[in-house]
């Protein structure tokens, strides 16, 4: 799998047409990332093993799956990391089932391009996803943290802090170890740091949340006192 510092999608599905689909998905939310596809369940765990993976797409109906059993095996096999099933059922009892056994959200096969990517967008932001179809379902909003998460940053340390905004701008690892003149152990020593702090599990979580703060309270700093 990859070895930069790009995010890395899993996409687990049988069909390539469909696999072709997510990656156009992912594209709009990610924009430095690699694909790595698989077209069944054994082959899918054996794939993690990736330090950058962001998101795992998992189609419930691939070779290997045996019911739910192979959502639960990637879930243990990847706890932190976002799965997103996708089915081309929209039964509400195998949505429950899925979202009961660690999956982040359930994504029907019939939603538009536009719908898939808003339903990604609001599991990366800590959300879960279930379709309009399910029993309490759409796209619930995730809960707002904001004056937790807003605290959280302002307890990071200068250089944290610095880094989290490099991080925001896009940033790989190596570019942030050169621009500080520090070494690249050290960057991911503070992006783990960072993800701990914040309460989220990847670098793509902890820029999504905090982008928009991390920016208000930049402004506020900036203000003179009175």
């Amino acid at each position: 799998m990859s070895e930069n510092d790009s995010a890395t999608i899993l996409i687990a599905d049988d069909h390539p047409l469909f696999r072709e689909a997510l990656q156009r998905v992912a594209s709009e939310v990610f924009a430095d990332h690699a694909f790595f596809e698989v077209d069944s369940c054994d082959k899918a765990v054996a794939a993690i093993d990736d330090d950058n993976l962001e998101l795992i797409f998992l189609d419930l109906n691939m070779p290997g799956m045996d019911g739910f059993n192979g959502l639960m095996s990637l879930r243990n096999a990847a706890p932190s990391v976002p799965i997103i099933v996708v089915s081309a059922t929209e039964d509400v009892g195998t949505v429950r089932e899925a979202i009961t056994y660690g999956a982040s959200g359930f994504i029907p096969k019939s939603l538009s391009k536009d719908e898939m990517v808003a339903a990604v967008r609001l599991v990366l932001d800590g959300g879960v996803y279930t379709p309009p179809t399910a029993i309490g379902g759409g796209q619930r909003q995730a809960i707002r943290v904001d004056m937790k998460l807003a605290e959280s940053i302002s307890q990071l340390s200068h250089q944290q802090r610095i880094v989290l905004q490099m991080l925001v701008s896009g940033r790989p690892n190596k570019q942030i170890a050169y621009e500080l003149n520090i070494v690249e152990s050290t960057v991911k020593a503070h992006v783990s740091a960072i993800l701990r702090k914040l309460k989220v599990h990847s670098r793509t979580q902890a820029v999504i949340k905090a982008g928009k703060i991390l920016s208000q309270m930049n402004d506020q700093s900036a203000r003179p006192s009175m």
